[in-house]
């Protein structure tokens, strides 16, 4: 039994050192600029910028998300005259002018913790859509809906 007990252990322990390692190669590899290169260089006007200033704007981008503070108050504006899309999560802006530029519906709420956001598509989205300043939360409920009102 003992022998049993301890291949476990071993077992469980090599399963957790294989997980963790595969996680902080994937945390290292979406906060590398290079990453990021084609996202940067797919919109338009982006061309004029070499690779070493296109990676130096992709950095400030990265450290500002990965340097949130938390809680965070977000914003998100849906168009309920003309719905196009399916709104039951996705994009939050820290900035409600760009929130009242997407819809007459608007969404003001609360992020308690980095651990609801998708750090990957916050990134892509704000190298993409620097003005837009969004927050990618997967999950509407996610978010601590704090008022909603129409404009």
């Amino acid at each position: 039994m003992i022998r049993y007990i301890k291949l476990f252990e071993d077992f469980d322990s090599m399963a957790n050192k294989f997980i963790n390692e595969s996680l902080f190669e994937d945390d290292q590899t979406i906060i590398s600029p290079d990453y990021y290169l084609d996202d940067f260089y797919g919109m338009d006007g982006m061309d004029y910028y070499n690779e070493e200033e296109a990676k130096q704007k992709i950095q400030k981008v990265i450290d500002y998300v990965l340097s949130i503070q938390y809680p965070i108050k977000v914003y998100r504006g849906i168009n309920t005259i003309n719905p196009s899309e399916n709104y039951a999560g996705g994009s939050w802006s820290t900035d409600i002018r760009v929130a009242e530029g997407f819809g007459d519906k608007i969404f003001v709420g609360m992020i308690h913790n980095k651990d609801v956001i998708d750090i990957e598509q916050t990134i892509r989205t704000r190298v993409m859509n620097p003005y837009e300043y969004e927050i990618y939360v997967p999950k509407f409920e996610d978010v601590e809906v704090i008022k909603t009102y129409n404009k």
